[in-house]
């Protein structure tokens, strides 16, 4: 009868976007993201434009929670550039300015 066996190390390379949490096995595939990426400066996005109010909720919640008593305060342009209905980050906004 053999032992059983224990665990086994195994290594894995990633490739993480240096602006978010975002991690793949291949690094062509993290390129392509790093340039779409909504929290990278040079797309020039609302998620690192000063301009961009994300919300929130009377309750102090994030985003979308439904608990405050007036419902939620959605996501802004304090630089009035209308956001698309599904509130997805405008890429390269004339408006923008660095957070």
């Amino acid at each position: 009868m053999t032992a059983p066996l224990g665990p086994v190390l195994v290594r894995v390379t990633r490739y993480a976007c240096p602006h978010c949490s975002r991690s793949r096995s291949r690094k062509a595939a993290t390129a392509a993201h790093i340039d779409r990426c909504w929290h990278n400066p040079a797309n020039r996005t609302c998620k690192t434009c000063e301009h961009f109010d994300p919300g929130g909720d009377a309750c102090g919640c994030e985003p979308g929670c439904n608990w405050g008593a007036s419902g939620p305060d959605m996501p802004s342009c304090n630089a009035r550039v209308p956001l698309p209905a599904d509130f997805t980050p405008v890429t390269n906004c004339p408006e923008w300015s660095q957070r």
